[in-house]
């Protein structure tokens, strides 16, 4: 193996300066100079505390439609997966700034508006489940079944809400996410939007998804689409 060859696998020393330049407005050509300094080949704290510092301004240009951001926390996912580890808040804001981001469209109005006023714009916001966009996310009958009863009487157990957490897996989770994106940028009813991105800022904890009411709404509905199919049929 020659020279060169070794300095294609060997992570470039930058810059903190010129780090923070690189990653505060991803470019391709900023993406590119990433990827040949292989940059995050090596994580160290001090990057992983740009990277925490750097979310707001990310989440902002996620809703201009920064597409190339979506592709940078992808390459920091794939190469750098334990440079954030155990921290499933920042890993979820994440993902919900990658989805924004890989969303075609810009948002009709300014994000910090429901940033500062999040209670406001969530007020109701659970009826988003009811919107036929969300047909896409399914759950089998096999999978709500432990919960009929509950879900007939209309009264979840601390049981059941456990068991509802677990069915928002990751790829369920994104979905959703995905969903609520498309209507945050495209919805033609604007209160609707602001409605939908303040879900997706609720919903930054993993672990609360199986109390969220957005959640609780969506497997019910779900349950109760299921029993009129089966009524139907029957």
């Amino acid at each position: 193996m020659n020279y060169t060859d070794n300095r294609k696998l060997t992570s470039v020393a930058v810059h903190p300066e010129l780090r923070r330049t690189l990653l505060s407005r991803p470019t391709h050509e900023s993406l590119s100079t990433i990827i040949e300094y292989q940059l995050f080949d090596q994580p160290c704290r001090p990057l992983a505390n740009d990277i925490l510092c750097l979310l707001p301004y990310w989440e902002l240009q996620a809703c201009e439609g920064n597409g190339v951001l979506a592709t940078l926390i992808q390459h920091i996912v794939q190469h750098s997966p334990r440079l954030l580890k155990n921290d499933k808040i920042i890993e979820a804001n994440l993902l919900r700034i990658r989805i924004l981001a890989s969303t075609p469209g810009i948002f009709s109005f300014p994000p910090h508006e429901i940033q500062e006023h999040l209670l406001k714009f969530l007020n109701m916001s659970d009826c988003l489940a009811d919107l036929p966009q969300f047909e896409v996310v399914s759950f089998s009958s096999s999978e709500i079944s432990p919960l009929n009863s509950d879900l007939i009487r209309f009264r979840l157990t601390p049981h059941s809400r456990r068991y509802i957490q677990n069915l928002f897996h990751t790829e369920r989770r994104e979905a959703i996410l995905s969903v609520l994106a498309h209507i945050a940028k495209h919805y033609p009813l604007i209160p609707t939007c602001r409605k939908a991105y303040a879900l997706m800022l609720s919903l930054d904890n993993p672990d609360t998804w199986g109390t969220h009411p957005f959640c609780i709404r969506l497997v019910a509905n779900r349950f109760w689409d299921n029993r009129l199919m089966e009524t139907t049929e029957a």
